[in-house]
């Protein structure tokens, strides 16, 4: 099923004559999925998109039928496939260049944020059985809470590198717990690439719910 074909017509007119009005598609009509369908996991599955893929592609793959792209855009709520869908390398080059005005050596040199990562592990017998870590983006300054003054932080001056910051070991009876404390420098070209790279991972929905999700958008379009 085409995406359009379902949606309503309405009369439009460019001036304000009524009679001179045409049927067209009112490609204003939305729809999206119900949200326990949606949020339902045991109807759907992971899948992660290959340089190659398009949505078009991915539908063709998974439900034999390239014009179904529009239930794998819907069912992951992407609006926009060029911004929302993960892009091949050399757009992604491109795509810096329009955006910083460099190349892929200036990009990977400039940095673009910085970011704390606390890295916590849980030892048990000196043998890892828990790592934890959590990133958080951070300014060039911090509060210094004995002196009440804002100093800067501990940073590393060179893209895409780190700074240790802290290191503690707490030793309970049963198990060891290491935090590790680090300051890092992310590149233009490492913040594009893991932006990029954050949109692979999508949803698919089961093929034995398509035409049921087909039937109900028919519904909504022709109700709507």
């Amino acid at each position: 099923m085409k995406y359009f074909e379902s949606f309503p017509q309405t009369r439009y007119t460019l001036d304000t004559n009524t009679l001179s009005a045409q049927l067209v598609t009112n490609i204003l009509a939305r729809s999206t999925f119900l949200r326990e369908i949606a949020n339902n996991t045991s109807i759907a599955y992971e899948y992660s998109v290959k340089d190659t893929d398009t949505p078009e592609i991915v539908a063709h793959k998974i439900y034999g039928d390239p014009y179904r792209n529009w239930i794998i855009l819907l069912f992951n709520q992407i609006i926009n496939p060029f911004y929302d869908w993960p892009i091949k390398n050399d757009a992604l080059e491109e795509l810096i260049y329009k955006k910083y005005g460099q190349n892929i050596d200036v990009a990977r040199s400039t940095i673009h944020h910085y970011e704390k990562e606390i890295t916590k592990k849980t030892l048990y017998g000196g043998i890892i059985i828990d790592t934890k870590v959590t990133t958080t983006t951070i300014s060039e300054y911090e509060l210094n809470y004995s002196t009440e003054q804002i100093v800067p932080r501990a940073l590393p001056t060179v893209a895409d590198t780190s700074v240790a910051v802290e290191s503690k070991t707490i030793t309970y009876p049963e198990y060891t717990l290491t935090i590790d404390t680090v300051h890092k420098a992310i590149s233009n070209y490492t913040y594009e690439l893991e932006l990029n790279e954050s949109k692979r991972n999508i949803k698919i929905l089961d093929e034995k719910y398509v035409q049921r999700v087909e039937d109900e958008f028919r519904n909504l379009m022709a109700n709507g």
